[in-house]
């Protein structure tokens, strides 16, 4: 009869572990897809203002700096995608790489 409640207590400590494991990786890959999808809604919005004015130098910069903040988020996506405490459940949960 112990030996049973033990196992039980076992599995269901294991289930809750992997369940918050789980739960804490969707966050953080969650909130770093976020602002990769922000940058890239600033980046398209910065390319047609761009487009509609070639003569206007600030335009350029903002693009240029823009193309710039979104490589960074997508590096940050990644490199966090890396970490091997996050690699196995994110695509589990369906995250890929962005690179």
């Amino acid at each position: 009869m112990i030996t049973w409640m033990i196992g039980i207590v076992a599995i269901i400590s294991t289930v809750i572990c992997l369940f918050l494991w789980f739960r804490d990786v969707r966050r953080i890959m969650r909130d770093r897809k976020s602002t990769v999808e922000s940058a890239a809604g600033q980046l398209k919005a910065c390319r047609e203002r761009a487009c509609c004015n070639e003569q206007d130098l600030s335009a350029a910069e903002v693009l240029a700096r823009s193309e710039s903040i979104y490589q960074q988020a997508v590096a940050i996506y990644d490199r966090t995608l890396r970490k091997p405490g996050i690699l196995l459940p994110a695509f589990l949960m369906g995250f890929r790489f962005i690179s």
